[in-house]
């Protein structure tokens, strides 16, 4: 997991000194928690924590995002996945913007020891707006996946993605992202991920968060489903 920090945090830090001239610009973003604990006659603990933030000024946005999630059941791991990844967007012009995104994914329960992904393209702005945004992007990705049992499988994937976010009410927000990966070396192999939250604001700082995830891979291995989906309902915290 150090190695993964680093890598994102360094990938970040090359683009920093393009906001310098804009003091305007700050971080802003949330960071999500949830715990269960069960005891008694089932035993289980499972918690998770993400964080989601953007930079954004006139010419250019800076996102990144980082989220864990670990269970126990009966004292055997049910779960154990962790995601980081940063994209950053250059507008073009008022409605063209190119980008370059490097993206880390770690499963065990998925026989996945480290994804990780870097990617560019460019994408277009169909709406953006105060209460709304929704943009469609795409490119290619070098992709390299490390098994934990099996051979380390190295391809290159086209990018196909939206993603859009809504104010409904002054207190409530909700954001989706549908990404589409088809393989350009295999036909008929390809990966999907679906990411969707929705936030009701308590008050100035503190919320609650329901997100959704969806991951399909129709090339996993034997032994693990194809499909996986986590739903997760916590604590939300306005950073």
């Amino acid at each position: 997991m150090p190695r993964l920090a680093i890598a994102f945090f360094l990938y970040a830090s090359l683009f920093t000194p393009a906001y310098a001239q804009n003091s305007d610009a700050s971080w802003q973003g949330n960071a999500a928690l949830s715990f269960s604990r069960s005891a008694g006659n089932t035993s289980g603990t499972t918690y998770s924590i993400s964080i989601d933030e953007a930079r954004t000024t006139d010419a250019n946005k800076l996102s990144a995002y980082a989220s864990a999630l670990y269970g126990k059941s009966q004292g055997v791991v049910s779960a154990d996945k962790t995601r980081l990844g940063s994209r950053y967007d250059h507008n073009l012009s008022p409605l063209l913007f190119g980008f370059g995104q490097l993206e880390f994914e770690q499963d065990r329960m998925a026989n996945l020891e480290l994804r990780s992904g870097l990617g560019a393209g460019f994408g277009y702005h169909l709406l953006k707006k105060d209460s709304v945004t929704f943009d469609v992007f795409g490119g290619l990705s070098r992709n390299r996946s490390d098994m934990m049992t099996g051979n380390t499988v190295s391809i290159v994937e086209v990018i196909m993605a939206e993603e859009s976010t809504h104010t409904l009410t002054p207190n409530t927000r909700f954001k989706q992202k549908l990404s589409y990966y088809p393989s350009t070396q295999t036909g008929g192999e390809f990966r999907t991920v679906f990411d969707s939250s929705l936030v009701i604001n308590l008050n100035s700082t503190m919320g609650l968060s329901i997100s959704l995830q969806n991951k399909y891979n129709s090339d996993i291995g034997t032994g693990v489903k194809h499909s996986d989906t986590v739903l997760l309902t916590g604590l939300n915290v306005k950073l």
